[in-house]
């Protein structure tokens, strides 16, 4: 391990061993491996960052067939940003989605499972590990007009009550775009409502305030979602804010809301 690394932490020991098997045991290894980018990674002052995926098989020998999973791997050298608590040097992004990641777990909020996260302070490399959300889609890719009445209800409640649980733990996503809610199950039925994840929660972080955390996040969504009509937009605020009537402040929230929408 390099010196002033951060001990690499796999989630689980079944990681652990699958990464081993592929001679993925540590940081230097994981660093030097080859991934399929998504897109260029993001350059600048020096550094980048990027996401990609690999895929693993596992060898079981009590297995009937060898399975192959597929995992989001994130790697950034360099790119880091200040905050509160390191004013100076400033912090990986992708330590503060780890952290984010691991709270969203704890308090059973979707979002894609962390498999390994390790830095190396000295290189201000940092990577971060994830499962593959299997069988989710991006929002942005689900064509509300091709979803009956009751599906389409059905998916903007649960996006809008989901958005809400995410501020009732205390966070501001700060990119909440549709590209960035993950949905399983979209044409839903009584017996299978639709699964809602978060993803890309480097910029997230922790808010005391309440009107904030609506304000900025249900502004940015209801913008970038483009290919929702007005009343699917109207029932998702409606649920988000779950009363029959709003009062005076709510009123004034929701009109700060649609003023900044429209930037």
């Amino acid at each position: 391990m390099h010196m002033g690394s951060v001990a690499p932490l796999f989630i689980s020991n079944h990681y652990q061993a699958l990464f081993s098997q592929h001679q993925l045991a540590d940081f230097d290894a994981i660093w030097r491996s080859e991934i399929v980018w998504f897109e260029p990674p993001n350059k600048r002052r020096g550094g980048f960052s990027g996401v990609g995926s690999i895929m693993l098989k596992e060898h079981a020998p009590q297995a009937n067939n060898h399975g192959v999973q597929r995992f989001f791997v994130k790697k950034q050298q360099n790119h880091g940003r200040k905050s509160w608590k390191h004013p100076i040097a400033g912090e990986p992004t992708f330590r503060r989605e780890f952290n984010n990641l691991i709270f969203l777990q704890q308090h059973n909020i979707g979002a894609p499972k962390v498999v390994y996260y390790a830095e190396n302070i000295s290189a201000k490399q940092a990577i971060l590990i994830t499962e593959n959300l299997t069988d989710f889609v991006p929002m942005d890719t689900i064509d509300l007009a091709h979803l009956n009445q009751t599906q389409q209800y059905n998916l903007v409640q649960k996006a809008a009550l989901e958005v809400k649980r995410l501020h009732h733990a205390g966070l501001v996503h700060r990119a909440l775009y549709p590209k960035h809610i993950f949905v399983k199950n979209a044409q839903s039925t009584e017996n299978s409502a639709p699964e809602i994840a978060f993803i890309d929660l480097e910029k997230a972080r922790f808010s005391p305030l309440a009107w904030y955390r609506a304000y900025f996040d249900l502004a940015a969504f209801t913008r970038h979602a483009t290919s929702w009509n007005n009343e699917n937009k109207d029932l998702f605020i409606n649920t988000y804010f779950a009363k029959q009537r709003l009062n005076f402040f709510d009123k004034l929230l929701c009109m700060c809301i649609a003023r900044r929408a429209k930037r």
